[in-house]
């Protein structure tokens, strides 16, 4: 069976509107770093303010479970996402804990937390 060039064309063209059409949609559901409300804000600006002093994993728990109340009640998916796994982290390991941290840090900075 051979092609003609029309009809590889014309499945060229297929397969590019179809490709064009799955990266709109992820693209569509990719919601990027959300809004900064004030339940975002509060988690962020609680995170910040005890970061540093939580040295012990009793300590890190306690600051893990203040921000996820706040985030809980933010819209904002990647600062909840992000507070939930520091929280999974806090029990963790200091390398564990410290790149749960910066993701959080870095989703707040996404959002526009300064």
């Amino acid at each position: 069976m051979s092609l003609n060039k029309t009809q590889i064309a014309l499945v060229a063209g297929v397969a590019i509107l179809v490709l064009g059409g799955l990266a709109i949609g992820r693209a569509a559901r990719d919601e990027g770093p959300g809004t900064l409300d004030d339940a975002a804000t509060q988690a962020c600006d609680d995170f910040a303010a005890g970061v540093d002093a939580a040295e012990t994993k009793t300590e890190r728990l306690a600051l893990a479970d203040k921000v996820n109340k706040s985030s809980a009640q933010s819209d904002n998916e990647a600062i909840s996402e992000q507070a939930a796994a520091m929280g999974r982290s806090a029990n963790g390991s200091t390398k564990e804990w410290q790149a749960g941290a910066d993701a959080l840090t870095q989703a707040c900075r996404d959002a526009g937390w300064s």
